[in-house]
């Protein structure tokens, strides 16, 4: 198999877990050093990302996903939105506040 670590087969890591670790990474906003262990060491998924981005992998990833974008399903639904409770203009015990 190509890749893999001086003459033993197989790929060094595992492509799916490095994929997985940026959408966490996007979808929470973290920080390289807050990705979950289940991820591996977040030094090689930060330097492989780095890679990618100076080789154009990541330009060509969103190119291909961008070709068709099927967005039918998006949908916005008011009801997962809560305001804070400072944000209704009543005191804890539903006063108006002062």
């Amino acid at each position: 198999m190509p890749g893999g670590r001086k003459g033993k087969r197989g790929p060094r890591s595992d492509g799916r877990r490095f994929l997985d670790a940026l959408l966490w990474l996007a979808r929470s906003g973290g920080r390289w050093r807050d990705l979950p262990e289940k991820f591996g060491p977040y030094q090689t998924a930060k330097r492989r990302y780095y890679r990618w981005v100076e080789q154009g992998v990541i330009d060509r990833i969103f190119e291909a996903v961008s070709d068709d974008p099927d967005i039918e399903w998006l949908a916005i639904d008011a009801t997962v939105i809560r305001a804070q409770a400072q944000a209704r203009g009543t005191d804890k015990k539903g006063g108006a506040q002062a």
